[in-house]
């Protein structure tokens, strides 16, 4: 039901009494102070990532920096820099010793950003490549922002709690330069909306499955997977209006991605299987949202008695976010029981939630399905309803303000809430940044200079490559045409 014309005056005159920093409301144009305002916080953002990964200077002897992706991207640049393919690396340590076949592994880098290794680097690249993602981050939530009308505070709430919570900065201090794919979620939850509002055209399709693939592209194939099974749950729940269009952006993303699937077919039954589950308890979870977990207090069996280490918990956002999140999501829960119309998001981020627990994803690696089983660590896959609620819980707080007048004192008591939280974020950066974690871990020397090309002859992994690369350009292709077909 739409509101009267004389509520929708109210409102906005509620919304201008609020002021710049409270009142959110449509506008075609920003005035320039919202304007600077956003760009105030980008360049924040950016200063805090440069800050975060020491400009570049990043110590590489330490844990998965060492192990995992520091030589997997010395490796792709050195592939860059000769203009070959990274088809087969000296050898498998960094591989997880499976193999030396690059490309057989799915959570390896080959984006298209792998050609500024002409120009830089592997720490530069690092920091430029993770400013590029957050600026696309940045682009994603400004997007909501349009959509939710958000005041200047209410997105400063949501900037910060998504950029800079505790499970993208500590996955990312310890070296999961792989979780790059998770900057691209506010894209991908722009579309699930979209989605829900009523695009089921071939171009939606397209772009969901073009998005996947990317996210895939940058090693992200944990947020790949994750992605597609929140896509999946949510095209069930809301089937009558979205199985179709689901089922076609599910279908292309695979198909988008056979050049990264087929090769990995070569190791099936050689990948570590070994379960360890999620959070065990309901209260760890929340002690996860505001313990303060130094690198150096983050070693397996120093929390919750897990031999996981702490990042693979951590999403902390402190009692300032804390507060934000359950005063926004209240408001969106009550508003939902009021109108008793249920939004579709629901029952995928309760699943998620659940599955996020103990042993309960454990049955679903049983079943032959590579991308399901691949699955370990379950308490990473609760980012994905954790961050949805920041937008659901920024659009409630949205909608409570513009409908009140905010008094002076309750004002100074949400500047006062994001200040802190800005302070405590910004803590939080420095405590986790790389040359902090650096002490923390047992020193492991990495040569990146080693790391060079070293393909040969291999008929089964070419062929695999090639086929899947074919299938891969014939599909995009497909796509293609049916969206030309569609839009002439």
């Amino acid at each position: 039901m739409k509101p009267k014309s004389s509520e929708k005056l109210k409102s906005n005159k509620l919304t201008n009494a609020n002021g710049f920093l409270f009142g959110g409301q449509p506008r075609v144009k920003l005035p320039w102070y919202e304007y600077a305002w956003m760009v105030v916080l980008y360049l924040l953002g950016g200063y805090l990532w440069g800050q975060f990964l020491n400009w570049g200077n990043i110590p590489f002897d330490f844990h998965d920096w060492a192990e995992i992706n520091a030589p997997r991207l010395a490796f792709v640049r050195d592939a860059v820099l000769k203009w070959v393919l990274p088809l087969h690396m000296p050898d498998g340590s960094a591989l997880r010793n499976l193999t030396d076949r690059f490309m057989a592994l799915p959570d390896v880098f080959l984006s298209p950003q792998a050609l500024l290794f002409h120009f830089l680097e592997v720490g530069p690249f690092i920091l430029v490549n993770t400013l590029l993602l957050y600026t696309l981050s940045m682009w994603g939530l400004l997007w909501f922002r349009r959509r939710f009308s958000l005041s200047p505070l209410v997105f400063a709430f949501l900037f910060f709690l998504y950029n800079f919570n505790g499970h993208i900065l500590a996955h990312m201090s310890i070296g999961h330069v792989t979780w790059g794919g998770y900057f691209l979620f506010p894209w991908y939850f722009a579309l699930l909306f979209r989605l829900l509002d009523g695009d089921r055209r071939w171009r939606w399709s397209t772009e969901m499955g073009l998005l996947l693939f990317v996210i895939f592209l940058q090693g992200s194939f944990h947020q790949f997977v994750w992605g597609l099974m929140f896509l999946g749950l949510l095209a069930i729940v809301a089937w009558r209006n979205t199985w179709l269009p689901a089922l076609k952006a599910l279908i292309l993303a695979c198909m988008f991605s056979m050049v990264r699937f087929l090769p990995p077919t070569l190791l099936l039954g050689k990948f570590d299987t070994d379960f360890y589950g999620g959070y065990r308890w309901p209260q760890f979870l929340f002690e996860a949202l505001v313990k303060q977990v130094t690198p150096a207090t983050s070693l397996p069996f120093m929390n919750f008695s897990s031999n996981l280490g702490y990042w693979e918990f951590d999403l902390y956002v402190g009692w300032a976010g804390v507060i934000f999140l359950a005063v926004g999501l209240f408001l969106w829960l009550r508003s939902q029981v009021q109108l008793r119309r249920f939004s579709p998001f629901l029952l995928p981020m309760a699943i998620f939630l659940f599955l996020s627990f103990r042993d309960v994803y454990l049955p679903i690696t049983y079943i032959p399905i590579p991308l399901l089983n691949g699955e370990r660590v379950t308490s990473r896959l609760l980012i994905v309803p954790f961050t949805l609620s920041m937008f659901f819980a920024a659009s409630s707080l949205q909608i409570w303000i513009n409908q009140k007048r905010i008094p002076l004192a309750a004002k100074l008591a949400g500047m006062s809430l994001l200040g802190y939280l800005i302070f405590d974020l910004t803590r939080r950066v420095y405590q986790w940044q790389v040359t902090e974690a650096f002490k923390a871990f047992p020193n492991t020397p990495v040569n990146l200079a080693i790391k060079v090309v070293a393909n040969h002859a291999d008929p089964p992994y070419i062929l695999m490559l090639s086929i899947g690369a074919g299938l891969s350009l014939i599909s995009l292709i497909v796509a293609a045409i049916f969206v030309w077909r569609e839009n002439r």
